[in-house]
């Protein structure tokens, strides 16, 4: 396979004579070719770039150094031609696959605002996007797209089988892969990968594959090629997952009330942080979110999470840890709706709390069952500061009766309130299923 690379800076492909790569192009699977555009540039200063007609902010790549340097480099037009581009097709596994079957291909890397269409309209094939954001460049989209495309061609893998078991390969990701010592920081090998028996562990990966793509990725199940088995694990899945496991909850710390009846934004505190997402691990929900729309507060809860889902705190404390990494944050309660709705692929159904006494309030017992007997994501909502304001409440399905104590002070802390509610809705359950069992 011949691939040519057109790019206003040759230097930044190095990486590409590197590891495996480097490897398939010394032993020549891949005749890789940099070429410099400015090389093709007729400006004395070879100068590339030039203000937009029209206006507007930065430069734009001109069309005549592109136009003679795709004519010089690929005159029959032999080469599938590919301009790296946001507004391209996204780059998937199976479109990975399809540009690897092609003998020459040639990436045209944009820079600055753009490129000039005309030069697109005729000299680009495609174009192609590796995700919905913005580089500064299409030299980082180019050796990702390279890289991704090569792991197909044979010869350039140590094993032929690799490409074949990876993420994305047949519509499932990745099972988890372990390898010496057996035993890390008390945390030990599946025993299955050390008996011996490879049909078990055949069927221990794929059932791994089938659950982490179910939790993290479950849209790739609508194309996947899955077997009777694999809709019978993927039905047990769901069915562990109804109840605790279809329910997340957020804290909002905007718009809330204060003592005036005023709409204030709270300040984030750690207590409130720990002590919900510990309650939130006990008791099993998905995931908890602290809706926090001011960038100086949010500044200070990255830096906290951070510590404890990546840094030293994650390997001091493995059970805080565990607890933390559930918490997402967000700006607004309807992102945290969204990012639901990503994972799950439905709209949760909203249940707010509140200590004031609210019409229609439901009561313990009956959303116990609703949330146990439905096939759908719930997310439960707790106000910080005296509490979540009358048009929050108004959006939600269900809104759950106060905690009430033995006489008329009402007062609870939110990580108080979170933990008895969230026993009321699950550890009696929980309770009851064991006394029957």
């Amino acid at each position: 396979m011949t691939i040519k690379v057109l790019t206003l800076f040759p230097d930044m492909f190095a990486p590409l004579k590197e590891s495996v790569i480097g490897r398939a192009v010394q032993n020549g699977v891949v005749d890789l070719r940099i070429a410099d555009i400015r090389a093709y540039s007729a400006d004395k200063h070879k100068k590339c770039d030039d203000y937009p007609y029209g206006g507007g902010a930065g430069m734009v790549m001109t069309p005549q150094p592109i136009f003679d340097a795709v004519r010089a480099i690929d005159p029959a037009h032999a080469c599938r031609r590919i301009y790296l581009s946001p507004k391209g097709q996204t780059l998937t596994a199976e479109k990975a696959k399809a540009l690897s079957v092609y003998s020459d291909l040639l990436f045209l890397c944009g820079h600055y605002e753009g490129v000039d269409q005309r030069a697109l309209d005729l000299c680009v094939d495609e174009e192609l996007s590796i995700g919905d954001y913005v580089l500064t460049g299409g030299e980082l989209a180019a050796m990702v797209t390279i890289d991704a495309l090569l792991r197909f061609v044979p010869g350039v893998l140590g094993s032929e089988d690799s490409a074949a078991d990876e993420s994305f390969s047949d519509g499932r990701l990745e099972y988890p892969q372990y390898t010496r010592p057996p035993v890390v920081d008390g945390r030990e090998v599946p025993p299955v990968l050390l008996g011996g028996n490879h049909e078990e562990i055949r069927r221990w990966r794929r059932e791994q594959s089938l659950r982490r793509t179910w939790e993290r990725r479950p849209e790739l199940l609508r194309e996947a090629a899955l077997t009777q088995s694999d809709l019978q694990l993927l039905a047990d899945c769901q069915a562990e997952r109804r109840g605790r496991g279809q329910v997340w909850l957020a804290l909002v710390h905007y718009p809330v009330y204060n003592k005036k009846h005023e709409v204030i934004n709270t300040s984030i505190t750690n207590l409130d942080i720990h002590d919900i997402a510990r309650a939130c691990a006990t008791f099993g929900l998905a995931g908890y979110f602290l809706v926090q729309p001011a960038a100086g507060q949010q500044e200070l809860i990255g830096s906290l999470l951070k510590h404890w889902q990546y840094g030293f705190g994650a390997r001091y404390n493995p059970d805080r840890h565990e607890a933390l990494s559930k918490i997402s944050l967000c700006a607004s309660l309807a992102e945290a709706q969204a990012a639901i709705e990503q994972q799950t692929g439905q709209k949760p159904r909203l249940v707010a709390t509140s200590a004031r006494p609210t019409p229609g309030m439901q009561g313990y017992a009956k959303m116990r069952r609703q949330i146990a007997e439905a096939d759908e994501p719930y997310l439960l909502v707790f106000g910080t500061g005296w509490g979540l304001t009358d048009e929050l409440l108004a959006e939600a399905d269900w809104v759950l009766r106060p905690v009430y104590g033995v006489d008329d002070y009402n007062h609870l802390s939110v990580r108080s309130a979170v933990s008895i509610i969230l026993d009321r809705l699950f550890g009696e359950a929980r309770e009851s299923k064991a006394s029957r069992d």
